[in-house]
């Protein structure tokens, strides 16, 4: 694909402004360039292409959204702004995004870009592809009905559901105890038993029994 001069400044401006982060163990890029390659495959350009390499910037980096305003302007920073969840654990920065994009709807193909960037780069037996899964549900609910008319966007989500391979549900004949052990107070027995559903370490425990709770 192409750039123009704003997306390489873009693309330019992500890559000094995310350092020395990584995705999983490549360069942060890796995770920017995908994203622009979902939305490049159903094509996409223009802001949502800029936005696309920025979509992080804000949550991730010291970047402001003034910042981002400024040097790329207000259509860019709507879409970046809508998908930047705030707040103190995944599923209160997820369900801030939500309500943002449902305010601003062409945020969502951006979104879905992201969505489905990650599930493709998830290995499918992966505690990021279970928690990606068990997001789904909420996911789908709060943001399903955003455009719902567009055919393109109706292919995208076709594709993320074809990569969360949904057949495969989450481990839910786990979640009964790990609920009991979280309602009981004992936060170190439902990380266990979360890391033993999931196959993951505790960090990623705590961040799929910040989903469920």
């Amino acid at each position: 694909m192409e750039f123009d001069q704003r997306e390489t400044e873009a693309r330019e401006y992500a890559v000094e402004a995310h350092g020395d982060q990584r995705y999983g163990d490549r360069p942060y890029a890796t995770h920017l360039a995908a994203v622009r390659a979902v939305l490049d495959d159903f094509g996409y350009n223009g802001s949502l292409a800029v936005a696309a390499w920025l979509h992080d910037v804000v949550e991730d980096t010291p970047v402001t959204a003034e910042e981002v305003e400024s040097r790329f302007g207000r259509e860019v920073l709507d879409l970046v702004w809508a998908v930047t969840g705030i707040g103190p654990d995944r599923k209160a920065r997820n369900l801030d995004a939500y309500s943002k994009i449902t305010a601003h709807p062409p945020a969502v193909i951006l979104k879905l870009a992201d969505r489905t960037a990650n599930a493709e780069a998830s290995p499918p037996g992966s505690s990021w592809m279970g928690m990606y899964r068990t997001e789904h549900p909420a996911f789908k609910a709060h943001l399903g009905g955003l455009l719902a008319e567009d055919p393109t966007v109706a292919r995208m989500w076709e594709r993320l559901e074809r990569s969360l391979d949904l057949t495969v549900a989450p481990p839910t004949d786990r979640w009964a105890e790990i609920d009991r052990l979280a309602a009981a107070g004992d936060h170190a027995g439902a990380i266990a038993a979360v890391q033993a559903a999931f196959d993951c370490n505790p960090g990623e425990a705590e961040l799929i029994l910040a989903e469920r709770s």
